[in-house]
């Protein structure tokens, strides 16, 4: 079961690797797709809470590219 405290330890994860632009791109890629994916499956204990968290991901400052 996916939980808010869960993704908000992503968010932090993702923001703590801002100094590697690739790794923070990756994970947040990541995130977003395991959120959507445990909404899908309905394991998320709180759909619209997870998505709202997951989206911070959008504000953080790092270079979103792909090679």
């Amino acid at each position: 079961m996916m939980t808010v405290e869960f993704v908000k330890a992503a968010v932090a994860a993702v923001e703590r690797m801002g100094g590697d632009d690739e790794q923070a791109h990756s994970q947040e890629d990541d995130l977003h797709l395991a959120v959507l994916t445990a909404i899908a499956e309905g394991t998320c204990e709180d759909p619209q809470a997870c998505a709202k968290e997951a989206i911070k991901t959008v504000a953080l400052d790092f270079a979103r590219w792909c090679a």
